[in-house]
């Protein structure tokens, strides 16, 4: 709920140092308020950031935008003065100062350039899939639910196109929904003859049993001050980063749905030094947030996690080298990959089971972290997949186990055009655990795959040949794993803690 006080700014007018600014007129100004933080979308122009403002306007400018343009920003006061309206902003979980409200994303809705759908007569897209974010005529980014849509969904039976309309207020957008005329993409026969697998072992399933030293109740969930070094069968996965708690407002400073990034980690990539990890706020909800770190800038193993103590000339070199996503559909978030240019996700139903739908791959941009593309596949009526891996931009590998046939098949999609062409490319016989604990993360690299579940990973080559076992003790969950060049890069959760080693 919004409601408005008067207030002298003087006092709100905190640098980002932590010193009250000095000197300000002390002029009362009307300012409106929110209850909860509002989630802001910055537009794609520069703009001054000060530290105070007064009806006459602001002064003490002292950054540029531009170093926050790709970070969550929100805001829970503005004021209107002679020059327009200001918004006092936090970005990624810090108070910066004050912005004009032109900087912002006015009155727009932001969806996919094309979506193209595998003929499928068991599925309809949901077009606000296809929504990066909405805003109103100040800047705010609006629940996509509210926006108005002239269809609801769209059936893949027949082959055809279908323009999608979305509004919301005066924003305006459209998208082209296309169903590929092909019959024979969705319905692919495997024969691999299953290779001899592992002896099966326990992991146990649920969610973490065990944490990094602070995080927990009685360490305040504190940040780490060292890294850790985990060592099984000549694999040794060493901490690279440990992630903020949050890249935003967090619990008690009562957020939006949209506004909160954090706390928990579901999938990850790494590619050309950039990390790439899917966080939620709900592990229950398919829509989060990317956060993308860029690690060529971000050396230290522990800073990041202190971005809203850091010292302000540190801060604005991280921010500058953190990217967060609008809030999207990503599905269960687990089965990520990444190019040079681009993010790619696989936005499976996670509480599925296997059945005839279609899957969603989402093709999203790393410069500003919006989908681009969204595509549709499906390898046969009865292969739903939940864990997939990306190579490159046109090559997906896919892992598919259900306990009925009692083996893992290994998938092989080529995009050919907009198509995504299968072929079974191995299979391993038996299960690698004994509990029906869920796989954590699949990865591939350099002719292997490798599969993660709690407190394990087995290495098996692309035809399913069964080659090593690494048993760790760690009692947290891994949450997605990534291989870029030598270096398998394997994520915990509890705290959020990205580990990588050589295979």
């Amino acid at each position: 709920m919004k409601k408005s006080f008067k207030f002298t700014l003087v006092a709100s007018a905190i640098l980002a140092s932590g010193v009250i600014a000095a000197g300000t007129n002390l002029n009362k100004v009307q300012a409106k308020t929110y209850s909860r933080a509002v989630t802001k979308v910055a537009g794609s122009k520069n703009y001054a950031i000060y530290h105070n403002v007064s009806k006459n306007g602001p002064s003490g400018k002292f950054t540029s935008t531009k170093y926050f343009k790709h970070g969550q920003i929100q805001s829970k006061s503005y004021v209107s003065t002679k020059k327009g309206n200001f918004w006092d902003i936090y970005v990624d979980g810090r108070h910066i100062g004050w912005v004009s409200q032109n900087f912002f994303a006015r009155n727009q809705i932001s969806v996919a350039k094309d979506v193209s759908l595998v003929k499928n007569a068991a599925y309809s897209f949901n077009p606000k899939d296809a929504i990066n974010y909405v805003t109103d005529g100040q800047g705010t980014a609006i629940d996509p639910n509210k926006v108005s849509v002239n269809h609801n969904s769209v059936s893949s039976a027949k082959s055809g196109s279908t323009k999608v309309n979305y509004s919301y207020g005066k924003a305006k957008a459209s998208v082209n929904v296309t169903v590929r005329n092909n019959d024979n993409e969705a319905n692919n026969v495997g024969n691999a003859v299953p290779k001899k697998g592992f002896k099966a072992v326990s992991a146990w399933k649920g969610g973490s049993k065990g944490s990094s030293r602070n995080w927990n109740a009685a360490h305040h969930y504190t940040s780490e001050t060292s890294g850790n070094s985990f060592s099984n069968n000549g694999l040794t996965l060493k901490t690279r980063l440990f992630q903020p708690r949050f890249v935003s407002l967090g619990y008690g400073q009562a957020a939006d749905k949209m506004g909160q990034v954090g706390v928990s980690p579901e999938g990850i990539t790494v590619n050309g030094g950039i990390f790439t990890t899917s966080m939620y706020s709900n592990p229950n909800s398919d829509h989060a947030h990317l956060v993308s770190y860029n690690l060529n800038h971000i050396k230290s193993t522990t800073a990041a996690q202190n971005l809203t103590t850091m010292s302000w000339s540190t801060f604005k070199s991280y921010a500058n080298n953190i990217k967060v996503s609008p809030y999207i559909k990503l599905g269960h978030g687990q089965s990520l990959g990444s190019s040079s240019k681009y993010i790619y996700v696989m936005a499976n139903d996670n509480k599925y089971n296997n059945g005839p739908k279609s899957e969603e791959i989402l093709q999203i941009r790393k410069s500003d972290m919006k989908i681009n593309k969204i595509w549709t596949f499906r390898i046969a009526e009865n292969r739903y997949i939940h864990n997939a891996t990306f190579v490159g931009d046109n090559t997906m590998y896919a892992l598919f186990h259900n306990g009925g046939y009692n083996k893992y098949e290994y998938w092989k999609l080529t995009r050919n055009g907009d198509e995504w062409d299968a072929e079974q490319v191995g299979a391993t016989q038996g299960s690698f655990v004994s509990n029906g604990s869920p796989v954590q993360g699949f990865a591939y690299g350099n002719g292997n795959f490798y599969i993660g579940f709690n407190d394990n990973i087995f290495k098996v080559s692309e035809n399913g040949t069964a080659k090593k076992h690494y048993k760790f003790n760690t009692r947290r969950e891994i949450e997605g794993m990534s291989v870029s060049g030598s270096q398998l890069y394997v994520e915990f959760a509890q705290r959020a803690e990205l580990t990588s080693g050589r295979i």
